[in-house]
């Protein structure tokens, strides 16, 4: 009896003493774990950029998918769509840059085809009446968010980016909302310069079996662009309308409530899916203002033009870079117009001078990484890091 008492302590002591030193062994470990995501969690940047997310998801709730989709006058704008012979080009726009949308009207003015295909979307009634005056025939509606900007007061953290991340959410609804009925269209930014005839191109129909077409950001002069393959700048893109791409818009929607991510970075993440069939248009016909950055033997067909200067408008920018076609009467200028191969060529001098002064170069440890995510086919084009791009904007 005395044996069997110290064989039971024999063996259970050592079973006490292992169970011990694995809880301790596991406290450490949970503790270590835990330390950085509580240090995150409370770090100001990390509580900013929850807060958009958190506003962002709250406001939009004050005009959602089902408050566009039936709302009277856009249903009416929507058959209007539905009737036009060629897929329209939609120009979304409010108060702050309807003086680049009456200067990109004139722009249109003098090249076939393009200004019966026009139509408008405004953010706010103001320019929305503004619009009717000077240029009635141009179908258009009002998706007011007016209301909405007013809940936020001007002192609210990050108010501008937040409500520059509420238009792209009510841009990606309405999207949503015309692929639904069934209705293709080009969707497109009032500072896009048509240097030449898009609308001869009839892209529409010369990839039939995309259900999408989108721009991208970048520039082959320029090597850091490599790693930026295919990314989307979303300034200008055409919709097939069909359930496929109503479930495109609707993800992006989804993402953007939960996610402190531009449209376009969920755009080129989704398109990752092959059966969204994306199409990125080459940058000879499209292209973003990494245009600029590079020498100007070749002009693209449709650039867009972002202005860098923190210190002037964007009229200002246009000013500056002589892409001005409208006279101060609010009639067209037709003699800019055709200048503006010549102006695209020598816009922006001071970017030129950068060309050289900043030559790209990587690390081998950079070289070796990349090589890595090609090897295991992970996220080789860093679209997953796209997603991040606008973190440190807050």
């Amino acid at each position: 009896m005395h044996y069997i008492e110290k064989k039971k302590k024999n063996i259970w002591w050592p079973k006490k003493s292992f169970s011990f030193s694995v809880l301790v062994v596991l406290f450490i470990f949970v503790v270590a774990a835990a330390l950085p995501f509580t240090f995150g969690i409370l770090s100001p940047h990390i509580l900013r950029q929850r807060n958009i997310v958190v506003t962002v998801n709250r406001v939009s709730k004050e005009l959602s998918f089902e408050d566009i989709h039936n709302e009277y006058n856009f249903m009416q704008f929507s058959e209007q769509l539905k009737a036009m012979p060629k897929p329209p080009y939609i120009i979304f726009y409010d108060s702050s840059n309807l003086d680049i949308f009456l200067n990109h009207i004139c722009n249109l003015e003098f090249i076939p085809g393009a200004l019966s295909r026009l139509v408008a979307i405004s953010f706010d009634t103001p320019s929305h009446l503004i619009l009717k005056e000077k240029y009635p025939n141009i179908p258009s509606v009002v998706i007011n968010l007016d209301s909405i900007k007013k809940t936020l007061p001007e002192s609210y953290e990050n108010r501008r980016y937040i409500i520059y991340q509420l238009v792209l959410l009510t841009r990606a609804r309405i999207c949503a909302s015309l692929a639904l009925r069934g209705i293709s269209f080009w969707a497109m930014q009032q500072d896009t310069l048509w240097v030449e005839n898009f609308d001869s191109m009839d892209l529409e129909n010369r990839y039939p079996d995309e259900y999408m077409l989108f721009d991208t950001v970048g520039n082959e002069q320029f090597g850091e662009y490599d790693r930026m393959f295919g990314w989307i700048c979303g300034s200008t893109f055409f919709v097939r309308g069909n359930p496929t791409t109503y479930q495109f818009f609707y993800q992006i929607d989804s993402f953007m409530r939960s996610h402190q991510s531009p449209d376009s970075s969920i755009m080129t993440y989704l398109c990752g899916h092959r059966n969204y069939r994306c199409h990125r248009l080459p940058r000879w016909i499209i292209s973003s203002s990494d245009y600029f950055r590079g020498t100007r033997e070749t002009t693209p067909v449709m650039i867009q033009v972002d202005s860098d200067q923190t210190d002037e408008t964007k009229m200002e920018s246009f000013q500056r870079a002589n892409f001005i076609f409208r006279h101060d009467n609010g009639t067209c200028d037709r003699k800019s117009v055709h200048k503006l191969r010549d102006a695209v060529r020598l816009a922006f001098p001071e970017k030129l001078k950068l060309l050289d002064q900043s030559p790209y170069g990587e690390s081998m440890f950079t070289q070796l990484h990349y090589m890595y995510k090609h090897i295991f086919n992970i996220d080789r084009y860093n679209n997953k890091v796209f997603l991040t791009v606008h973190y440190t904007l807050v």
